[in-house]
């Protein structure tokens, strides 16, 4: 095993709960799922990652990820935030023998393969590498070799900053990547018009 991806996903009819105001009940559910199917199947296409490993409690998010050729890990019962479910996740992947892992929250509508390719060879020739999120203070990103090297700050306010001062406080050799296609993510209605307004945009500018 060499580099390996790891997505953590809540529950497709419980996640987006800020997107009340822009899509309700059924069509936030549907949203989230479009959502998570883009990254894992982009991931998948390329061709820069061995496997992924899909962090959830949601029986119908392990489904999906199951049909997208995808390992499931359950949330463990005393992982409570982000940073526990992900920490797991690098702690299983640790013990398979992957050489890297790479984070990638399970929202990101403008992902590509060339960004995840871009973010693999940046995982290549550093310890740890970090995609910061737009809002300019949280992590959509982060590579790590080995998996177990650092312990991961998702879900705090200013987890940008803290990953990178633990992992440069450990001696480990960082790269910041700017990466706008994973920097983009959709937590509030705000985020959700702009993210329908590039797509309109696209559409003019193919026609």
């Amino acid at each position: 095993m060499s580099v390996w991806a790891l997505v953590p996903a809540k529950s497709f009819a419980l996640g987006k709960s800020r997107l009340g105001p822009a899509l309700a009940g059924d069509a936030r559910a549907a949203f989230a799922r479009s959502l998570f199917d883009h990254v894992l199947a982009t991931l998948k296409a390329s061709h820069a990652v061995d496997g992924v490993l899909v962090a959830t409690n949601a029986p119908e998010v392990a489904a999906a990820a199951r049909a997208h050729g995808a390992e499931v890990l359950d949330d463990a019962p005393g992982a409570t935030g982000l940073a526990a479910v992900v920490d797991d996740g690098l702690a299983a992947l640790a013990a398979r023998g992957a050489r890297t892992a790479m984070v990638l929250m399970a929202d990101l509508p403008h992902l590509t393969a060339d960004d995840v390719r871009t973010l693999a060879a940046a995982a290549a020739a550093h310890d740890v590498a970090i995609v910061r999120a737009d809002d300019g203070c949280h992590t959509n990103a982060l590579t790590l070799s080995p998996p177990a090297c650092l312990r991961s700050a998702f879900g705090r306010g200013d987890s940008f900053d803290a990953h990178v001062a633990a992992a440069r406080a450990a001696g480990l050799r960082v790269a910041v990547v700017d990466n706008a296609g994973i920097a983009f993510d959709v937590d509030g209605p705000e985020d959700h018009a702009r993210m329908l307004a590039a797509t309109a945009r696209q559409r003019v500018t193919s026609a």
